[in-house]
C-alpha cells in the first residue's frame, strides 16, 4: 500500500475519489458536472480570467452538485416534477456538498458548491444572500449550471435552443445572475456557439445568424477551451442531466494553456 506524500496530494486524492463516487452513483449527474465545468471555463476565458481561476472554475463546475450524493435516489431520479417535500430535500444539496469539500478544495471552489443557487435579488438558497457578494467562481458556475440545465433538458422538461437559453439568462441578469457573467456567456455563444466539449444527449442547436452589430468570431485557436450545470429553482428554472456516454477529457491543444492546468491533467489521468 502506498500513501500520499503531502497534504496537497491527499486533497487531490480525496477530490478524485469524490468525483469517482459521483460518476458511479449517477452518470447523468457526473456528465452535468463535466459540461457545467466546460461552460464555466469558457465564460471565465471570455472574462479574461487567469489560468489559476480557470482551473478553479473547472473543478468547481464538476463538484457543484456533489451534495446530491446525500439526496435519496427516489427524489434525485424522479421522472417528473418534484413535490414540496422533495424540493426541500433537493435544496439541502449545497450545504451537504460544502461539508464534503470544504476541507479539501480551494475556498472559492467550496464557495461555488455552497452558493451556486444564490441570487442577486436574495431569493436564492440555501441562505438567501446577495449572490453579488459571493466569489466570482461561484457566480460563473451559477450561470454555467443554468445554461446546461436549460439546453440539456430532462425526461419531464424539453431542452431549449442555445439562443433561447442565453436570452433567458440575460433576461434574469441583475436579479438572478451577475450581469457581467451573463455578458461573458453571450460573448462565448457569439464567438463559439456551444461551449461544451461533451454535448448533452440531444444537442440543443446552435445560435442562428449573429446580429450585424456583434463582432466577428475570433479564431478558434485563440478562444480558451471551455469546461461544464443546474437544477430546478423555485422560480421555474431548469436543470440538466447527462447522457450515458464517455466523458474523458479531449486531447491536449498546445494553443490552450488550460490543457496544462492541474485540474485538466488530473482529470486526464483519471479518465
Amino acid at each position: 500500500m502506498t500513501f500520499p506524500e503531502s497534504a496537497a496530494a491527499l486533497d487531490d486524492g480525496a477530490v478524485a475519489k469524490l468525483l469517482q463516487v459521483q460518476r458511479l452513483r449517477d452518470r447523468a449527474l457526473a456528465g452535468h458536472g463535466r459540461r457545467t465545468a466546460e461552460v464555466a471555463v469558457a465564460i471565465g476565458g471570455a472574462m479574461h480570467a487567469d489560468i489559476e481561476t480557470l482551473d478553479l472554475l473547472y473543478l468547481a463546475g464538476q463538484l457543484h452538485d456533489i451534495g446530491k450524493l446525500a439526496v435519496t435516489e427516489s427524489t434525485l431520479w424522479k421522472p417528473a416534477g418534484l413535490n414540496h417535500t422533495e424540493w426541500r430535500e433537493i435544496r439541502t444539496h449545497p450545504e451537504e456538498g460544502h461539508r464534503l469539500v470544504a476541507d479539501v478544495v480551494h475556498r472559492d471552489v467550496a464557495a461555488a458548491v455552497l452558493y451556486h443557487h444564490e441570487r442577486i435579488d436574495r431569493n436564492g438558497y440555501p441562505y438567501g444572500i446577495d449572490a453579488g457578494t459571493t466569489p466570482l467562481v461561484a457566480r460563473i458556475v451559477s450561470v454555467a449550471d443554468a445554461f446546461d440545465v436549460m439546453t440539456a433538458g430532462r425526461p419531464y422538461q424539453t431542452a431549449v435552443p442555445i439562443r433561447a437559453a442565453v436570452e433567458e439568462i440575460e433576461r434574469c441578469s441583475g436579479t438572478q445572475f451577475d450581469p457581467d457573467v451573463a455578458a461573458g456567456l453571450r460573448k462565448v455563444m457569439v464567438t463559439r456557439g456551444d461551449p461544451r466539449l461533451t454535448p448533452a444527449a440531444p444537442i440543443a442547436g446552435r445560435l442562428e445568424a449573429v446580429p450585424e452589430e456583434i463582432p466577428a468570431p475570433v479564431p478558434a485557436a485563440a478562444a480558451p477551451r471551455a469546461v461544464p450545470a443546474p437544477e430546478r429553482a423555485p422560480g421555474g428554472g431548469t436543470v440538466v442531466e447527462l447522457s450515458d456516454r464517455a466523458y474523458g477529457p479531449p486531447d491536449p491543444s498546445p494553443a490552450d494553456p488550460f490543457e496544462r492546468s492541474p485540474s485538466m491533467i488530473r482529470l486526464r489521468r483519471s479518465g
